[in-house]
């Protein structure tokens, strides 16, 4: 847990909101670049659990 954390959430990026759509923006030196893009778009894929 303590590598996913630190690869994953302890990245510099700026949240720039807009009427439809929050962007966040890295750095281009960022080494987990890809990484991150990746993750976000397996987080938006999930499906909530039926209850």
């Amino acid at each position: 847990v303590d590598t996913i954390r630190l690869k994953m959430l302890k990245v510099a990026a700026k949240a720039v909101h807009s009427a439809r759509y929050t962007i966040f923006k890295l750095c281009s030196s960022c080494p987990y670049k890809k990484e991150y893009y990746q993750t976000l778009a397996n987080i938006r894929g999930l499906k909530p659990a039926a209850v």
